[in-house]
């Protein structure tokens, strides 16, 4: 494989110029070769987004050259311009199938930008392609689907990624693993996780995204599966990747406005789940689209038994014992003192960079199958311990979601 890859884009909305813009940024390692959308004007114009982007990209390296403060910086921005030159020349083939795109061989990977519906089938078509897939968050809409995206990936031995992961980079997400992993914190035995927006639910509370976030079946989930997403998955890695036992979740929908509209909104507003791990940690997840609550606090707190992380603040205990005149311990006198993390210092790469990284170097991104798999039993298990009124197994869960009917739904809520 050439240590620059071809890229294909499939699903060409919105989210899809996240994608776009990232891989402009990483000109010298890919190049977008082609596009795919079921609405060949929705590819056409994605289409040209890239080359208008290119352009504007390769005259903006080109000016902000002529006024580099040294030779060094004038020299990097003259060749940045010029590939951005080149780049925008090439031609970008459409697609409206995107089984006929992948049997390009100049495509590489591909970027998977469609609603989860989608995200499976494609990725199976892509893993027996020989392409490597980095899909959109979430990435499926149940366990089940993640497990079948991931075996398939594996079977063909391509890289699977996905854009939720990317919550894992950096040096503080990297620093408090360590703290957790290490057992400096001593034994890490609970966490909690609360994040919420305040009236977010989309196309009613913010401006009209697609239709299908409030639709089970399309998008698996709603506040859960859009952001929640996001806190899970970092929880997972700063608990250096544990693997959920049982899942017991509760889950709302009803919050004022109701909605009216003509399309099924059926999915979570707000969620919260109680996951056991199989090390013993427990995890307490709060996560939604809406809440009435005004600056609550938010963030993620991890509970050892030498110390707890409170965000990005470290808290250990440094209290002493009172001894009484024989010697003997009366009574402990805590002394919780709050200090700085110890950072790495490291470079953190793109989400996208890593996962080329990883393709290139047959490496692990940081978001790999194995770990999406794990963050959908806890999104799709959290949905299902709710419908069913009572705590549920992991392996459950997959005996569950196995029995149901093709194509496999999202849990409706409410």
């Amino acid at each position: 494989m050439a240590e620059k890859m071809g890229i294909g884009i499939i699903g060409c909305g919105m989210i899809s110029g996240a994608h776009v813009r990232g891989y402009l940024d990483l000109i010298e390692k890919a190049q977008m070769l082609a596009v795919c959308d079921v609405v060949k004007d929705v590819a056409e114009k994605r289409a040209s987004s890239i080359i208008q982007e290119t352009k504007n990209r390769a005259q903006e390296a080109a000016e902000a050259a002529k006024k580099a403060e040294s030779p060094e910086k004038k020299e990097k921005l003259e060749i940045r311009a010029a590939l951005l030159d080149e780049y925008s020349k090439a031609e970008i083939k459409i697609f409206t199938d995107y089984n006929e795109m992948l049997a390009l061989p100049e495509i590489d990977a591909i970027s998977l930008c469609t609603p989860p519906f989608a995200h499976a089938p494609i990725t199976i078509s892509a893993a027996e392609a020989g392409k490597h897939v980095y899909c959109e968050k979430p990435m499926s809409r149940t366990a089940t689907e993640a497990k079948i995206m991931c075996e398939a990936c594996n079977k063909s031995g391509v890289k699977l990624g996905y854009q939720s992961g990317g919550t894992r980079l950096g040096p503080l997400n990297h620093a408090i693993r360590n703290y957790v992993t290490s057992g400096r914190l001593g034994d890490v035995y609970y966490g909690r996780q609360t994040s919420f927006r305040v009236r977010g639910r989309p196309g009613l509370d913010m401006p009209n995204f697609s239709k299908w976030f409030l639709d089970s079946s399309k998008g698996g989930g709603g506040g859960m599966y859009d952001i929640g997403v996001y806190q899970v998955d970092r929880v997972l890695y700063l608990m250096g990747d544990p693997q959920p036992a049982t899942i017991s979740g509760t889950a709302y929908h009803g919050a004022e406005p109701l909605y009216d509209g003509p399309d099924v909104y059926d999915v979570d507003e707000h969620v919260t789940v109680f996951v056991r791990f199989e090390n013993g940690m427990t995890f307490t997840f709060e996560d939604g689209w809406i809440t009435n609550m005004k600056d609550m606090t938010e963030g993620i707190f991890i509970f050892g038994s030498k110390g707890a992380i409170r965000n990005d603040t470290l808290i250990v205990d440094e209290g002493k014992w009172d001894i009484d005149d024989a010697g003997n311990k009366r009574r402990y006198n805590p002394n919780l003192v709050e200090k700085t993390l110890e950072m790495p210092k490291m470079s953190t790469p793109s989400k996208l960079e890593d996962f080329l990284d990883a393709c290139v170097d047959d490496g692990k991104p940081i978001s790999a199958g194995e770990d999406g798999m794990k963050v959908m039993e806890i999104l799709s298990g959290s949905l299902l311990s709710a419908k069913l009124g009572r705590e549920i197994t992991v392996s459950e869960l997959y005996s569950i979601e196995a029995m149901r009917s093709e194509p496999v739904p999202g849990w409706p809520i409410g």
